[in-house]
């Protein structure tokens, strides 16, 4: 992202121009905007560094147009890949980008991504910069390593595992699905998203269970298009197919999502060419730890990492002192513009530190000290 904000006008003309030309030249399947990207170049075997964003989340870096540098969420419940406006223009519609590079020299080259102005396509450092949908993803066999914060584009199991377990995946929208089940009971077809920090379950869902858990804390949701506050607890007995992870966190919401905290059990690789998922279990699961919402019960918001938009009450903030609606300019000396959203997230989740000073403007427009302590 180096060079974003210096080429922001001349990236949007050149896409819009590049658009045109594309549209009219008939490029790619008589320009239809669901071409199949051509890739080019790398080695599938290298693997490509990841942000683990809130334990489950992988943003990867990528490298748009030869020159702009985004940090990209992996999406698999996504049909489509995304780009911000602000520096490509034409807000909701269509952009030409012609090629789309990681760090292994993996390249996609000349397809149509969707323009938008949302909390995953924004134009500055520290955020969500794009997504990158199934469009792309689809082209290679992919592997999440959530242990190593590695993504590889092939089947890293190409020869098994003594406790794989496949699960068969059918396309609704051009989005992947599978069948999961509660309690032994079939909750139908649900969608496959990686881009689902905790997994999903709705309401109805929820009230039709035999276990009635307690809720482990609250948080608002932000989705592509909007947001919505929903309530997490944990869950057992949870599967898709045979993979059934002993307990995991759910986020009760508005629609079913196998998500994040399902698959950071397993060695999770989308086998598309073959329509399955493989998932082998990680049995030493040390990666497997709060998240910095869980761990400090402090919301940052996602377009603003200085505006705290939700303190837990009775959580380790709340306790603190720090409430909704204060303005943070520093963590431990560290100015909040330095961390960002990845940063401050990242910060808080780090079990190595366990005081945290907070300098803040309050809701009477006071700037304040506020101490954070969270016991070993």
């Amino acid at each position: 992202m180096k060079q974003k904000i210096n080429a922001l006008k001349i990236c949007s003309m050149t896409a819009t121009i590049l658009l045109i030309l594309f549209l009219l030249c008939g490029c790619g399947s008589g320009g239809d905007s669901t071409a199949t990207p051509h890739t080019s170049g790398g080695d599938i075997h290298a693997p490509v560094e990841v942000k683990l964003v809130h334990g489950t989340l992988f943003v990867v870096q990528a490298v748009v147009n030869n020159s702009i540098y985004l940090d990209m969420l992996v999406d698999t419940g996504s049909s489509r890949t995304h780009v911000p406006a602000g520096i490509f223009g034409n807000p909701d519609g269509e952009v030409y980008i012609s090629s789309l590079c990681f760090e292994n020299d993996i390249c996609f080259n000349n397809f149509i991504a969707w323009s938008s102005d949302s909390a995953f396509t924004q134009s500055k450092d520290g955020y969500f910069n794009g997504i990158i949908g199934v469009d792309l993803l689809k082209n290679f066999d992919v592997t999440f390593d959530y242990k190593s914060e590695l993504i590889y584009f092939y089947d890293t199991l190409e020869n098994g595992s003594a406790g794989l377990v496949t699960i068969p995946i059918h396309y609704e929208s051009a989005r992947p699905f599978t069948n999961v089940s509660i309690e032994g009971i079939l909750q139908g077809s649900t969608l496959l998203d990686t881009g689902a920090a905790y997994t999903r379950i709705t309401p109805i869902m929820l009230d039709s269970l035999g276990q009635k858990p307690d809720v482990l804390f609250k948080s608002l949701n932000f989705n592509i298009n909007d947001s919505e506050m929903v309530e997490y607890v944990p869950l057992n007995d949870y599967c898709s197919g045979m993979a059934c992870p002993e307990e995991i966190i759910v986020q009760i919401g508005s629609w079913p999502a196998v998500g994040g905290t399902f698959f950071r059990e397993y060695l999770t690789i989308f086998k598309f060419s073959e329509d399955v998922v493989k998932l082998d279990p990680y049995y030493d699961r040390s990666h497997i730890k709060d998240s910095g919402i869980q761990r400090t019960g402090l919301q940052i918001n996602i377009y603003d990492a200085s505006d705290i938009i939700y303190v837990i009450e009775g959580g380790f903030a709340w306790e603190g002192g720090i409430r909704e609606g204060y303005e943070i300019i520093s963590v431990n000396g560290i100015p909040i513009d330095s961390l960002g959203y990845f940063g401050i997230y990242e910060f808080l989740a780090d079990t190595s530190i366990n005081e945290y000073q907070f300098l803040v403007v309050t809701t009477d427009g006071d700037t304040e000290e506020v101490a954070l302590s969270i016991p070993s």
